[in-house]
């Protein structure tokens, strides 16, 4: 068990919990949840993987085996689609190359075939299909797991970024509480981090970043329709959206979710949070 394998290199490297705990910023709760496959604790299938990379980062042991060999123990069924998907995947492109190679042999007709408009089209269809079977295996391993426990102890905050208002007024009765807004064509995301924290950010459906950022260290995420970001230590997260202030992502220790999307920052509702500090 992947649990069993960790806990063994820690204690091989002389290692406690709360010695992991304070490198990766994972809170002391769900690192003995991993050690004992007690992924029911976990806030979800995408933070399990997220949790179990950043600990074998830190006992520098090969992540992507590792992760590999969870989902492989807990989401076999995940596994194999995706693998289906890549042999698919892997016969659709011998089978174009088979099709070219087979064309390429007419030397100058095939030449001329490639400028036509429906051959045209034929490569953009092809184009198209890959595209898609990449999505697909995106989907399986990058979005959060639909059974994840209904007892997840993360906070999902749903607010967006406000587009730059007309100007109606003289400049001189503007608010002066907070900066105006930038004009940006989308969403632009600044964090600025205080303290280590577990990070991922998708922006338009993309997984950008993923991992651990060390205190002190400020980033930039951009989308064009909206960026979500987790943070594993929610209060060591200020964030800016277009220019505006939004204040910390939560509070020390919490699992927090946010998504911003271009228009209406300073209205957004927040749901409910449940307080996920141990």
């Amino acid at each position: 068990m992947i649990g069993d394998k960790l806990r063994a290199e820690r204690e091989r490297q002389n290692l406690t919990i709360q010695d992991i705990a304070k490198g990766t910023s994972i809170r002391a709760l769900y690192i003995e949840a991993i050690e004992k496959g007690e992924y029911g604790q976990l806030p979800g299938t995408v933070y399990a993987k997220g949790f179990i990379r950043n600990y074998a980062n830190f006992l520098k042991i090969d992540a992507d085996a590792v992760v590999r060999q969870f989902m492989e123990e807990n989401h076999p069924e995940e596994v194999a689609a995706a693998e289906e998907v890549k042999q698919q995947l892997a016969e659709a492109e011998e089978a174009n190359k088979a099709e070219v190679k087979a064309k390429l042999a007419t030397g100058s007709e095939y030449r001329d075939q490639v400028s036509t408009p429906s051959n045209r089209q034929n490569t953009l269809l092809i184009a198209l299909i890959v595209l898609l079977v990449g999505g697909g295996i995106y989907y399986l391993f990058a979005m959060d797991d639909s059974n994840a426990p209904k007892t997840a102890t993360k906070t999902v905050t749903q607010q967006t970024a406000k587009a730059p208002a007309a100007k109606s007024q003289p400049a001189k009765e503007q608010p002066k509480e907070q900066p105006a807004a930038k004009n940006v064509d989308g969403v632009e995301l600044v964090a600025k981090f205080t303290d280590k924290c577990w990070t991922q950010v998708v922006a338009d459906g993309k997984t950008v970043y993923e991992g651990t950022i060390e205190p002190g260290k400020t980033e930039t995420w951009k989308g064009k329709e909206k960026v979500v970001i987790t943070a594993g230590n929610a209060g060591a997260v200020e964030m800016k959206v277009n220019g505006q202030d939004m204040g910390k992502a939560g509070d020390i220790g919490q699992v927090v979710e946010k998504t911003f999307t271009p228009d209406k920052a300073g209205q957004a509702s927040q749901a409910d949070k449940k307080d996920s500090k141990k």
